[in-house]
């Protein structure tokens, strides 16, 4: 109970320990050299690889069943 009280008495207001952001922009400025504007184009082509993964699978594997269904239809 009392490590419970601890961590609730240790835990900072902010939503995220400024130290830690510090150290992981230093980090990834070390990593890609040329600044914020590298993880920023890094972040957005991440977001937006993301659903046009979605659309792209389901793109094929709606003609995949498209195809399936017309030889079913072939074979009956």
């Amino acid at each position: 109970m009392g490590a419970l009280v601890g961590f609730i008495l240790a835990h900072s207001g902010e939503s995220a320990d400024p130290e830690l952001l510090h150290w992981i922009k230093e980090r990834l400025d070390q990593i890609f050299g040329s600044g914020p504007w590298v993880v920023v184009i890094l972040m957005t082509a991440i977001i937006f690889a993301m659903p046009l993964t979605v659309a792209a699978v389901y793109l094929l594997q709606s003609k995949r069943r498209a195809a399936a269904e017309m030889s079913e239809r072939d074979i009956t």
